[in-house]
């Protein structure tokens, strides 16, 4: 039996297989959420609002000019 360590190739196979089953694991998150989306829509469509200039507007003047890092957390007063 050979107990020497993983070769730079296996290494690197081993670890684009995880990253693999990182990104079905993900794909597969946006799938289920789209199919849910659909679903909602489809069952609902009623509930759709189309998104006008207007809406824009009223959304610009509300936050407008206001620096976001969508990265940060919360503070205490933002939760």
């Amino acid at each position: 039996m050979n107990n020497s360590k993983p070769s730079p190739v296996t290494r690197y196979l081993a670890r684009n297989e995880s990253e693999r089953a990182d990104a079905f694991k993900d794909d597969q998150d946006i799938c289920d959420f789209l199919t849910l989306l659909e679903d909602d829509i489809l069952s609902n469509p009623e509930g759709l609002i189309a998104l006008d200039s207007s809406f824009i507007a009223r959304l610009e003047s509300l936050i407008g000019g206001m620096d976001v890092d969508i990265n940060s957390p919360l503070s205490a007063d933002d939760e």
